[in-house]
C-alpha cells in the first residue's frame, strides 16, 4: 500500500517533533513480510519500501528488521524495528500516513 513515510530516528536517536514535522516524507509502497535475514541469521518480520519507477531503483529508506506495528490511528500508523547502518543495528520507527 502506498503511504507518505517519515523516519523518526537517526542512528537510533529520536528526532525532535519539529524536525519530524518539517521533513519531506518519502512516498512509497510499504511491503511487510516474513523472510530470512542474513544479518540476523533467522527469519524476521521485515518492512521495506518499494519506490521508484524503474526496477532496481534503490529504495530511499533502509528496511526495518524485526518490524512491528507499534501504534495506529485513523490517519496513520507507526512501524518500529531495527535498521542496519554500516554493519550496526539501530532502532528505527517510520510514521506512515495515507497519501
Amino acid at each position: 500500500m502506498h503511504f507518505l513515510i517519515v523516519p523518526m530516528r537517526e542512528c537510533g536517536v529520536a528526532r525532535s517533533k519539529r524536525d519530524i514535522a518539517s521533513t519531506d516524507p518519502v512516498k512509497g509502497d510499504v511491503i511487510f513480510s516474513s523472510a530470512p535475514s542474513d544479518l540476523l541469521k533467522r527469519t524476521a518480520n521485515t518492512a521495506s519500501l518499494r519506490h521508484g519507477a524503474w526496477p532496481g531503483d534503490a529504495p530511499p529508506l533502509r528496511p526495518l528488521l524485526d518490524a512491528r506495528l507499534t501504534s495506529m490511528a485513523t490517519l496513520g500508523f507507526t512501524l518500529s524495528g531495527l535498521e542496519e547502518v554500516d554493519g550496526v543495528l539501530y532502532a528505527q520507527s517510520w510514521y506512515c500516513r495515507e497519501i
